[in-house]
């Protein structure tokens, strides 16, 4: 199953171009850590609202979340560079819109507009940088270690972001902190290697063509829907955890600790993704999958325990240690199922699923805590993993069958037949 002697992560940072991605992917990361709070803590400041600051973030996310896909495919179409020059500039702009609109504390309905423009052009500089990873050092052994360095880093940056946002506010303003946030992305878009990094696709069609990409898209989103399902289960369960945790520590004694508890999810994940990319696996990647998802369902069963006892919370130390491994593994199985051309495109969904999943459980989380008991908070995320956990048991998804479903768009992968 697994060789301790397989991917060196010093081996993939001595690719060339290696530590521009990882500092790009970096940077890019730590300001979408930075750019939520950022936005909230701007807005309040500028109309003393609360609401419409929930209203500026909800509209940065939805279009983020939403549009992520229609940005993957630019990048598809127009190459890494220059695709991502491209939002990178819209970004920068509506950027120093948004600036200028807070400064001035304008009416909350156009910081909301303009909060929404900034996620529409949003660079999708994680999606460009996993497939980044994929041309650099091929679709062999060594994309697990690269996209596992790759979301350890993305995990860590996750708690780094908010930290810093909240310490530019503190010791300056909240402009400042989103100025900083926005200015990061820039700096990402402008550090991303280019080169031979990746080349625009070439149009596949000259008659229908638009109608004929729409089609496409759809059935990209057919093909790697069953891997996504289970990463939107996982995104619900963060998403709830994000309000259950804060409410436990609030029921026992105040939210200062509601920090670390938190950061145990992430620190299991870090862990857990180091050691997967250390190691070549030799098993299918569906059956892997397959497993991860069952591991993962394990180790979130336990968590309603927290709501009786709060010495339990390592399990959410032991819930995070699949985790990065679980998405590492629905990458790659997503890029094994899409067709050249499309794979930025498909990595976007990925998180788009993953988000969508997250935005939904603090919602349902925000709800049920004010008038259910925590116990039931917390078995949530068990249920919903676990849930989807079996239907990947059950349906027995191959990404061969999927593809010869969505038509021949899709890559077939030969899954050997147990017996």
């Amino acid at each position: 199953m697994a060789n301790p002697s397989g991917g060196s992560y010093r081996e993939v940072l001595s690719r060339h171009a290696a530590r521009h991605l990882l500092a790009a992917a970096g940077l890019a990361r730590l300001s979408m850590g930075m750019v939520g709070l950022a936005l909230v803590l701007s807005v309040r400041e500028a109309t003393g609202s609360f609401a419409a600051a929930g209203f500026a973030a909800g509209a940065f996310a939805l279009t983020a979340g939403v549009l992520a896909a229609v940005r993957g495919r630019l990048i598809d179409l127009k190459g890494h560079r220059r695709g991502l020059w491209v939002l990178g500039a819209g970004y920068a702009l509506v950027g120093c819109v948004l600036l200028v609109l807070v400064i001035t504390a304008q009416n909350p309905v156009a910081l909301i507009a303009a909060s929404g423009m900034l996620g529409a052009v949003a660079p999708p500089v994680s999606a460009a940088t996993r497939t980044a990873w994929a041309d650099m050092v091929g679709r062999g052994p060594l994309l697990s270690t690269a996209l596992s360095l790759d979301t350890v880093t993305e995990e860590l940056l996750s708690l780094v972001g908010p930290v810093i946002t909240g310490f530019l506010a503190a010791t300056g303003s909240p402009v400042i902190a989103l100025t900083v946030a926005i200015g990061l992305e820039a700096l990402a878009v402008g550090l991303f290697p280019g080169g031979s990094m990746r080349t625009a696709a070439a149009p596949t069609t000259t008659t229908g063509r638009e109608g004929r990409r729409l089609h496409s898209s759809l059935r990209v989103l057919i093909a790697a829907g069953p891997a996504l399902v289970p990463l939107l289960a996982v995104g619900i369960g963060f998403g709830i955890l994000d309000v259950a945790v804060p409410a436990l520590a609030l029921q026992h004694g105040g939210t200062a600790s509601a920090g670390w508890m938190l950061a145990l999810l992430p620190a299991g994940s870090t862990l857990g993704g180091l050691f997967y990319g250390h190691r070549t696996w030799s098993s299918p990647l569906a059956k892997r999958y397959r497993w991860l998802c069952l591991m993962l369902a394990v180790g979130f069963a336990p968590l309603p325990l927290m709501a009786w006892e709060p010495s339990a919370l390592p399990l959410l130390f032991v819930a995070g240690l699949v985790v990065a491994p679980t998405v590492v593994t629905c990458y790659l199985l997503v890029d094994e199922v899409t067709p050249d051309g499309r794979k930025t495109e498909a990595a976007t969904w990925v998180s788009t699923f993953n988000n969508t999943g997250t935005a939904a459980g603090s919602a349902l989380s925000g709800a049920l805590v004010a008038g259910f008991p925590l116990v039931v908070v917390f078995t949530l995320p068990a249920v919903a993993v676990t849930a989807t956990t079996l239907g990947m048991v059950l349906w027995q998804w191959h990404p061969a069958r999927s593809g010869a479903a969505s038509g021949s768009v899709v890559r077939p992968v030969r899954v050997p037949r147990r017996h």
